[in-house]
């Protein structure tokens, strides 16, 4: 989701970039929208809560180990 950036991701996108199908992702999904860190801005969306996350994201992952 990261790599979208703040204006959301189609579940249909995500899924397939972790190889999986959209339903198996339903759990985790579910899991991020009642710990409050994604919503869904329309039917098939994704997108993070608080604005930046997805910047914050890119650069924790690209950082230096």
């Amino acid at each position: 989701m990261a790599e979208d950036g703040d204006a959301g991701s189609n579940m249909g996108v995500v899924a397939e970039r972790l190889g999986t199908s959209q339903n198996k992702l339903g759990p985790a999904r579910a899991g991020l929208r009642s710990k409050g860190l994604i919503y869904a801005p329309e039917h098939g969306q994704v997108a993070f809560t608080v604005a930046g996350m997805a910047a914050f994201i890119q650069r924790q992952y690209d950082a230096p180990a």
